[in-house]
Order: C-alpha cells, then sequence, then structure tokens
C-alpha cells in the first residue's frame, strides 16, 4: 500500500510551519480575497505567498493554493489578474471549482497542476473522469460520499489522483451548497463569506399551527422528521437546539480502509483553527499513517491527540453505515476536550532550562504539565514561574506574555505547554 499524503490547513504563517513540524507531508492555504476563508485569511498579499512557498520548497513540502471562489462578473477580471501574479510565484497546484477559471488557467497556464475543489461536488466516476479529460490533476471528492463510492471512483478514473477529506469541521449542507448564510446577512458562502449561520444559538419558539404529536420518542429522529405546515420539529435543552448542527469528522476508524483504495491525499479541514488544534490534529494522522505503512494498528495516541482538541463530538462521517454515532450533535454542552493548552512556548534557553511562554490558561506551581512539541510529549512539574516583570510568581493568569516557566526539556517556538483535564464521555 501506499501511504497516502497528508494535507493540512494553513491560515497563515504561523500555521503553515505548525503544520509542517508536526508531520503534514503538504499544506493549502487561500488566494488573498479569492478563497472560501477570504475573511481570516492570514496570506494577504502575494509577497505573503511568495514566503510561504519558498519555506515549503526549502523543506521539500509541497504547497496548494485554494482559489476556489465562484467569480460573479464584476471580480472575473481582478481575479485573473491576481491569479496571473501568483502561478509566477510557482504554488505544486491550484484548488480551483469554477469551470470557466479553470479552463482559462488550462488554457493560459497549461503547466499549472489543477486540483478540483470540494465545491464542486464530485459524487460519481462519470463528473471525475469528465474533469480529468479536461485537465485536472486531482478531484476533491465530496464529503457525502460512502467508503465504497469513493473505491469505485478510483478504480475508474486511474490515473486521476483522488484526494478525500478525514478531519475537521463538516457543513450542515452538501459540501457547502448551502444559502442560509446569505438569506440571513447577505453574505455568501460560495464567495468566501459563511457566517456559519448553521451554528448559531437557536431558539424554540411556539408554533403557529398545531402540531400532531411524534409516535417516534427518540430525539434524533424527531430532528429528522418531515415538517407538519412548514414547521420543523425540534428537541431543545438548557442550552438551546442544535437541529442543524453536525458532530466533526475524525476517520481514525476507517483511516486504513481509505488507504487500502488507494486515495492519494488525506486532508484535515481548519484553516481558521488554532496552531495548537492544527498540531494535534496533524500529530494523530501522522502517527496512525505511520503505524498503518508499517502495517501495525493506529496507537491509542493518534486517538487520544484528537481528543486533546476542542470539537463539537465526532464522527466517521458517511464513509461507513455502522458508525452508531450520528452525524448531529444534540448536546454541544456536553462535549469537552481532554486536554486544554496552557501556554504556547515562543523562546528556550537550554543554559538556564527555562522557557518564555504567552499563557493561554492559568499556569500554578505545582502543575503538571505536558510538553508538547515536534519531537514528542513529556511531562513536567513546574516548579518555578516568573511574570512578565521578571518578578517570581505563584500563578501565571491567561493573557500574559514574556513570562518563563522553568523547562527541564529541549524545545522551540513550535511547541506548547498543555494540561490534562478530566475526561468526558464523547
Amino acid at each position: 500500500m501506499k501511504t497516502p499524503e497528508l494535507l493540512a490547513p494553513a491560515g497563515d504563517m504561523e500555521k503553515l510551519q505548525v503544520a509542517l513540524a508536526y508531520g503534514a507531508d503538504a499544506v493549502y492555504a487561500g488566494q488573498p480575497q479569492f478563497s472560501l476563508r477570504g475573511r481570516e485569511n492570514g496570506f494577504k498579499t502575494v509577497e505573503d505567498l511568495a514566503r510561504a512557498i519558498e519555506y515549503c520548497r526549502e523543506r521539500e513540502k509541497l504547497f496548494y493554493l485554494a482559489s476556489n471562489t465562484v467569480p460573479h462578473n464584476n471580480k472575473v477580471l481582478a481575479f485573473q489578474k491576481s491569479l496571473a501574479e501568483i502561478i509566477a510565484l510557482e504554488p505544486h497546484a491550484l484548488i480551483m471549482s469554477d469551470p470557466g477559471m479553470i479552463h482559462w488557467v488550462r488554457t493560459e497556464f497549461p503547466e499549472t497542476e489543477v486540483h478540483l475543489s470540494v465545491q464542486a461536488n464530485t459524487v460519481n466516476y462519470i463528473s471525475a473522469k469528465f474533469w480529468h479529460d479536461l485537465g485536472i490533476n486531482r478531484v476533491i471528492l465530496t464529503r457525502e460520499l460512502k467508503l465504497r463510492e469513493v473505491e469505485e471512483i478510483i478504480e475508474k478514473t486511474f490515473p486521476l489522483e483522488i484526494e478525500v477529506f478525514v478531519h475537521g469541521a463538516v457543513c450542515m449542507a452538501s459540501s457547502g451548497r448551502c444559502m442560509l448564510s446569505n438569506y440571513l446577512s447577505y453574505r455568501d458562502a460560495n464567495q468566501g463569506n459563511c457566517n456559519n449561520a448553521c451554528r448559531f444559538p437557536w431558539e424554540v419558539k411556539p408554533a403557529a399551527v398545531e402540531l400532531h404529536p411524534i409516535e417516534n420518542d427518540n430525539p434524533i429522529s424527531k430532528a429528522a422528521e418531515s415538517t407538519q405546515e412548514g414547521v420543523i420539529v425540534v428537541e431543545e435543552d438548557q442550552h438551546g437546539t442544535y437541529f442543524m448542527n453536525s458532530r466533526d469528522l475524525c476517520a481514525l476508524p476507517v483511516l486504513e480502509d481509505l488507504v487500502k483504495i488507494g486515495v492519494a491525499s488525506v486532508k484535515i479541514e481548519g484553516r481558521t483553527k488554532s496552531p495548537y488544534y492544527l498540531a494535534k490534529s496533524v500529530q494523530a494522522y501522522r502517527l496512525a499513517l505511520d503505524a498503518i505503512a508499517k502495517g501495525e494498528k493506529i496507537p491509542a495516541e493518534a486517538m487520544q491527540a484528537v481528543f486533546d482538541t476542542e470539537n463539537r463530538g465526532l464522527m466517521s462521517g458517511f464513509y461507513t453505515s455502522q458508525d452508531p454515532i450520528p452525524q448531529n450533535l444534540s448536546a454541544a454542552k456536553d462535549i469537552q476536550a481532554h486536554a486544554e493548552v496552557a501556554a504556547k512556548i515562543t523562546k528556550y534557553n537550554s543554559e538556564k532550562g527555562i522557557a518564555t511562554i504567552d499563557v493561554r490558561n492559568r499556569i500554578s506551581l505545582g502543575d503538571n504539565l505536558e510538553l508538547f512539541s515536534p519531537e514528542g510529549n513529556k511531562y513536567f512539574t513546574v516548579t518555578n514561574l516568573t511574570n512578565q516583570k521578571s518578578q517570581n510568581a505563584e500563578i501565571l493568569h491567561p493573557g500574559l506574555k514574556n513570562c518563563e516557566i522553568n523547562m527541564p526539556f529541549s524545545c522551540n517556538e513550535l511547541s506548547f505547554l498543555v494540561r490534562r483535564l478530566q475526561k468526558t464521555k464523547k
């Protein structure tokens, strides 16, 4: 079996560095103004992208540029001009969705590799073959496919590369085909402006019409029940209702199956997530892929790593019908990470055995913390703290910067201090 590429999100330069340090083979970042994370894109200029591409090239890693908006007429020329400037930097591939823009790139820049964005909603082999015949090198499949469907597409479109999502948030619509954001706030999801309205704190209001009782008392069945007179039947707890909320994808339970059927790349979602979240997620899938390549079981540390991050409950997606966990999230407040970031390390003094940190959560003398770094995870006890005024301290509070802590292990600015929390049922 060939080990697939591990592809990670890079919302900015720091996240790009974190992704590569923790084991990603490639990263994807957004084109300024013309990607689906345009509002939160940390790469603001062509110069930013040039530095990122060079950073990857120096480390023999791949850099893909997400240029996947669907431009209206008044944005076409600006999109083309921006693309031409960026193509000159020679990113390893463009991720695109608009057929016209793809045709323009293939015509004007035939040597540029193009990957078809998930926004194109490819769900069958005939569509994948169509795109391959037009010069597409790789197709990113929609998340709504079964494992057997992915396998059939791979078999019938070889040598086309197939990429799939394995981790991260899941859109409540069919891979982004949603008008809710546009309807509520005139922010078009396909222009990179989704406001994630499906995750707003919705409330249940009295129905304007009389509802007939539902015989099935299962709350999941109630949420999926057909509407009566246009009213959606939902359940609400003390925190709100979650009828439009999906659990997060975690394909670790089916990762070996994806490797066996020959996917070319496994993709982590999350360009707007924190560097810590990214580091833990990449570490998890790096551990898993390396174990599969050796013919070993996926280590427990891989699943532990994803549980160490905030999530909305985890599921293996649509790949299998055997997953007992429903897609819909029903109680967000019951979800809790197994760990939290105590601090981000910004500098390490090996002679003094001291690390300079920016504090994320309260740290006290006597705390048992985990050093989470690209070299591995190690544990130590806090015996010395110095605040931002270089004064000895018993407690460091969140938000403090340039503080110091005793550090018995070698580390760097891509490392974190982590506190273990009491586990809760996922």
